[in-house]
């Protein structure tokens, strides 16, 4: 995903919901190309497992902040938005009102190899840990999930339990408690890419050596 260019002061000329309220669609217009822009806020996650959106939570609470940083509304009121004009970022298949940093996927013939990084970005959720870094210029994300997705319910739930294991496991791979996780930007990592079930590929990061 690339950045094609930042659009200056379009006015947004209609709004539209999906039927299940689940995603808003804002229409920016470009007098100047006669081209419109479309920018989504869909409350809802992908699930690749459920190969479906599936209801998200840590994602309203994200989504809910966004647009009111944004455009000082809420998601049920973004009709309001209708005759404001805002900067547009135009990535090649999608724009947003900010900048977007979109994790990169791993690759098969990336499997096996092991690289020299560091530490970008750690988000603490409520189902995971994602530790994020760069690997030739792209941005790439490891998971400590300590949710569990509930396929009869449809939905993530949390898992204190497994929360906690996990969180001990965060401690014991970097030396430091997840509270004090911004102490670790920066930090060079060591990853190894993997497939777990020999087909999901993930990156593993290497425990920090305890210091003598």
């Amino acid at each position: 995903m690339k950045m094609e260019e930042i659009i200056k002061g379009l006015e947004c000329v209609e709004v539209t919901y999906t039927s299940d309220k689940n995603k808003a669609t804002l229409t920016f217009y470009d007098d100047e190309r006669g081209e419109i822009r479309e920018v989504n806020y869909n409350k809802q996650s992908y699930d690749a497992t459920a190969k479906k959106y599936i209801d998200d939570p840590e994602k309203v609470l994200k989504i809910d902040k966004m647009i009111d940083e944004e455009l000082g509304l809420t998601f049920e009121t973004l009709n309001n938005a209708v005759g404001m004009r805002t900067d547009v970022y135009c990535y090649d298949k999608f724009c947003s009102l900010h900048p977007v940093v979109q994790t990169t996927k791993f690759t098969e013939d990336m499997k096996g190899e092991i690289y020299q990084t560091e530490i970008k970005e750690i988000e603490e959720g409520d189902f995971a840990i994602r530790i994020k870094y760069e690997i030739d210029g792209e941005t790439y994300e490891s998971k400590m999930t300590h949710g569990k997705y509930m396929e009869n319910m449809k939905k993530w739930l949390k898992d204190p339990q497994k929360k906690a294991k996990v969180y001990e496991r965060f401690e014991e791979k970097f030396l430091v408690p997840v509270s004090e996780k911004d102490t670790l930007i920066g930090h060079p990592i060591m990853v190894e890419v993997k497939a777990a079930f020999g087909t999901s590929l993930y990156g593993d990061i290497k425990k920090f050596p305890r210091k003598k």
